[in-house]
């Protein structure tokens, strides 16, 4: 999956999306990357537009979402 780098956050470093399998994938500084699993289009393309996408991420996904640790 290609993840799109991310220039607005302290501590993310990419973003990327299946949408056929809808899951999202971010990779942090702290050398982690998670996959969010069942995460509809819309709210993908919100984080990627948002001008703080970390507040945006701990808002809508963080403990909203199934997610797995690579």
């Amino acid at each position: 999956m290609y993840r799109y780098p991310v220039n607005r956050s302290p501590n993310i470093i990419s973003i990327g999306y299946d949408e056929i399998l809808e899951i999202l994938e971010i990779e942090f500084k702290l050398e982690v990357i998670h996959h969010y699993f069942n995460v509809p289009l819309d709210v993908f393309v919100a984080l990627m537009k948002d001008d703080e996408p970390e507040n945006y991420f701990f808002k809508y996904i963080y403990c909203r979402y199934h997610f797995d640790a690579m």
